[in-house]
C-alpha cells in the first residue's frame, strides 16, 4: 500500500527525475539544465545520463536539490528493443555485467542502494508479457516528454493498468527524459509531498507514492471513504476514475463548465482505483493506485 499524500504532513516539492545531460546525449551541461528547471519553478532534478554517473553534489543549494540518476539499457529477450531502467539515487557509479538480464540488472541496482523505474515502456515496445516478471521495481514512466515529443508514444497508462489488474503494485511516474534537443522539457513532472527538500525527505516521499504526476493539472484533495473516493482538483473537463478491467467511471464536465470536484462509489470489486484529471488543453494529471482489497 502507498502513502495517501494528501493525508500526509509536509510540503509539495516540483520534480523532474528524468534528465539528459552533455555527459552523455543531452544539450546542455549539468549546470545549464540545473539552472534551467531552477529558473522554472522546479524544486528538485534527477540529471539521469546513460550508463554514467554525472556529478551533481556541486549543484545544490538551500532552494534546489540535486539527485544522482542513471539511465541504464538492458537487452530484451522477447522483441528487438531494450528495457531502459531509470537507477533514482545512487551514490556511487554503478557498472552492469555485459549480459545481464532484465531482473539481474534491478537487484544489482538496488544493491547498490538505489531505487529502480522502468521507463517509457510504450516507446520501448515492451509487453505484459515482459513487464509482468520484473521484480522490486518502484514503477513505471506512464508520462515521457520526450516520447510523446519524438515519435507519438509518450503515455503508458494501459501498460500501467494491465500491471495493476494483475496484483502488481506499481507507482507512475511522470517525466520530461529531456534532452534539450526538441521542446522536450517542462512538460511533464511529480509533485512529492515531504517534510523538507532534502535527498532523504524527497527520495522516501518518492519510495512510499507520496506524490502525484502531472502535465499541468493540480490535484488539490483525494480523500479515501469506506465506500467511495473523492478528489478536489484544478479546473478540468474530465475526472477519471481508473480501475481494473472494464470497471471504474468518468465524469464528464457538460453544457462548456468546467469540473473541480468528483466522487466514486466502489462495487465492491476493484482492486485498486486511480484518478486522472484532464484540463481544457487535454493535458493529465495521475494520482497513485489506492488498492482496496
Amino acid at each position: 500500500m502507498f502513502e495517501n499524500p494528501f493525508d500526509s504532513a509536509g510540503n509539495w516539492y516540483k520534480g523532474n527525475i528524468h534528465t539528459h545531460s552533455n555527459n552523455s546525449d543531452g544539450e546542455l551541461s549539468p549546470e545549464k539544465l540545473s539552472g534551467w528547471y531552477k529558473n522554472h519553478g522546479y524544486d528538485f532534478l534527477v540529471i539521469s545520463d546513460h550508463d554514467k554517473l554525472t556529478d551533481v553534489s556541486r549543484l545544490s543549494d538551500s532552494t534546489f536539490l540535486l539527485i544522482n540518476g542513471i539511465e541504464f539499457g538492458v537487452a530484451s529477450s522477447e522483441t528487438e528493443t531494450s528495457y531502459h531502467l531509470l537507477a533514482l539515487g545512487p551514490t556511487k557509479e554503478i557498472q552492469l555485467p555485459e549480459g545481464i538480464d532484465v531482473q539481474g540488472a534491478i537487484d544489482l541496482i538496488r544493491s547498490q542502494g538505489a531505487e529502480v523505474i522502468v521507463a517509457h515502456p510504450y516507446w520501448s515496445g515492451l509487453t505484459i508479457n515482459q513487464l509482468l516478471p520484473l521484480q522490486r521495481a518502484i514503477g513505471i514512466e506512464v508520462f515521457n516528454t520526450t516520447c510523446l515529443t519524438s515519435i507519438g508514444k509518450g503515455i503508458s497508462s494501459v501498460h500501467w493498468d494491465d500491471l495493476l489488474a494483475r496484483g502488481k503494485q506499481l507507482l507512475g511516474f511522470a517525466v520530461d527524459d529531456a534532452h534539450f534537443h526538441r521542446p522536450d522539457h517542462g512538460q511533464g513532472w511529480i509533485m512529492v509531498k515531504a517534510p523538507g527538500l532534502t535527498k532523504e525527505d524527497i527520495m522516501a516521499g518518492i519510495t512510499e507514492g507520496c506524490f502525484y504526476s502531472t502535465c499541468g493539472p493540480e490535484i488539490l484533495d483525494i480523500q479515501l471513504h469506506q465506500d467511495s473516493i473523492w478528489v478536489k482538483c484544478s479546473e478540468v473537463t474530465a475526472i477519471n476514475f481508473m480501475s481494473d478491467f472494464s470497471r471504474g467511471k468518468r465524469v464528464q464536465a457538460e453544457n462548456g463548465d468546467l469540473l473541480t470536484e468528483a466522487e466514486f462509489k466502489w462495487g465492491g470489486k476493484e482492486r485498486y482505483v486511480r484518478v486522472e484529471c484532464v484540463d481544457v488543453a487535454g493535458r493529465l494529471a495521475w494520482s497513485n493506485p489506492f488498492f482496496l482489497k
